[in-house]
């Protein structure tokens, strides 16, 4: 199952809100230029992607996959 294309807003949303730029967000196996294109909605990222970022935001991996802040994440099974 794959990320609906709203994680793009969700990530565009709360970057801000922590304070952070694309830049900021950026890691290792995330770029800039990649975070910057799962935002504008032309990636899905990958279940490590939507992993890596909810723990940089601060959020959860369910949260960032289906906007919804309890239950199970339909790609990593987190709660």
């Amino acid at each position: 199952m794959r990320a609906d294309s709203k994680v793009g807003a969700r990530i565009k949303a709360l970057r801000p809100e922590r304070g952070l730029s694309q830049r900021d967000l950026a890691a290792p196996g995330l770029s800039y230029a990649y975070i910057s294109r799962i935002e504008a909605g032309a990636r899905t990222p990958s279940l490590s992607a939507v992993i890596e970022l909810a723990d940089r935001l601060d959020t959860s991996a369910l949260y960032l996959a289906t906007g919804r802040s309890t239950g199970r994440c339909p790609l990593c099974g987190r709660s």
